[in-house]
């Protein structure tokens, strides 16, 4: 776990030296898509390196998906441009080169023209500080990023909650997350809970298991996996008879530790697959210590799309899961 503990401290510091700030009264909401990143950078800015280094960050892989997906779908517009509804967009990279710059910095900024809304600002003097700005601050960025959106998506859904579910949720567990209508309860075994919505394209699916908190040893990633295999083994079987859904461990899953639920959590980001069976897709789950009751709590989302991409899907259970609180 030592490993984790670092990086979640780099994850922490980076925060902390942006400068964010909050205003939600009398805001339009904002525009643009789930993964739609509008960059404010000159052109020739844009067809340099500066506009380069920006590609390759910001339309990386994402990661945990069977298939590549960039992070974000990139917009780029002029400063002189960056007005009307421009403004109004969502996630808002503002790049700044000028000699004039005093401090090379970041700048972080909520819900400035609507809301929810990130503005992250990078003023630096040279094209090369924007560059070491940019990668030095790449983690805590996308991270703000992912929280307005979620924070978007969390606020729709609760518009169409299915409040039956969330109330089997607080019976079985004690707690619950924001899930649309469309969901429906698939499954109850003990210290378990199945939920899912089938459209007809596609699936997406919450998982919720518990356990006994023994020892520390419960959050190492092969330990989750392997716990993983044993609940999905007993209460996720597949349309074949005998086949049951596993992890895939070729590719073994992403693990991070992050904050959630006001405590801290193990991320973990991979592939499931079928035994038995051609199925597959892209999982996350949530691994976290509930001391109130001494248990381990695990909540996880997962798609099955064959042969279409699957990142939004995973983000919009994403937000379902932060979007979890312990009953009153």
């Amino acid at each position: 776990m030592k490993k984790y503990f670092i990086l979640l401290g780099m994850f922490l510091l980076m925060l902390s030296n942006s400068c964010t700030q909050s205003d939600y009264q009398g805001l339009p909401p904002a525009t643009g898509g789930m993964s739609e990143l509008l960059v404010v950078l000159q052109n020739q800015k844009w067809d340099s390196n500066v506009g380069e280094e920006i590609r390759l960050l910001f339309s990386s892989a994402q990661n945990g998906l069977n298939q590549p997906e960039p992070m974000y779908d990139l917009m780029q517009i002029t400063h002189n441009e960056f007005k009307g509804l421009f403004e109004k967009n969502r996630k808002i990279l503002k790049i700044v080169i000028s000699d004039t710059v005093k401090t090379d910095q970041v700048l972080a900024r909520r819900d400035v023209y609507a809301a929810p809304q990130m503005i992250i600002e990078v003023h630096a003097k040279t094209d090369q500080g924007v560059i070491d700005l940019l990668y030095s601050r790449f983690p805590s960025m996308v991270e703000m990023y992912k929280e307005v959106e979620r924070e978007r998506i969390s606020d729709a859904f609760a518009k169409t909650e299915n409040l039956k579910l969330r109330q089997d949720m607080i019976d079985q567990f004690g707690f619950y997350f924001i899930m649309p209508e469309s969901f429906y309860n698939a499954k109850e075994a003990t210290q378990f809970a199945w939920y899912r919505l089938e459209h007809s394209r596609y699936s997406q699916c919450l998982l919720v298991y518990v356990r006994e908190f023994v020892d520390s040893a419960q959050f190492s990633p092969n330990n989750i996996v392997r716990y993983r295999n044993k609940v999905c083994m007993e209460n996720v079987p597949g349309e074949l008879p005998g086949s049951y859904m596993s992890t895939d461990t070729v590719f073994f899953p992403d693990a991070r530790l992050v904050n959630f639920a006001e405590t801290q959590a193990v991320e973990m980001r991979g592939l499931w697959r079928t035994e038995g069976d051609f199925m597959g897709g892209p999982f996350l789950n949530y691994t976290f210590l509930d001391e109130k009751d001494n248990q381990v709590i695990t909540l996880e989302g997962y798609v099955y799309y064959p042969n279409e991409d699957k990142r939004d899907l995973l983000m919009q259970l994403e937000s379902i899961i932060y979007s979890f609180r312990y009953a009153q």
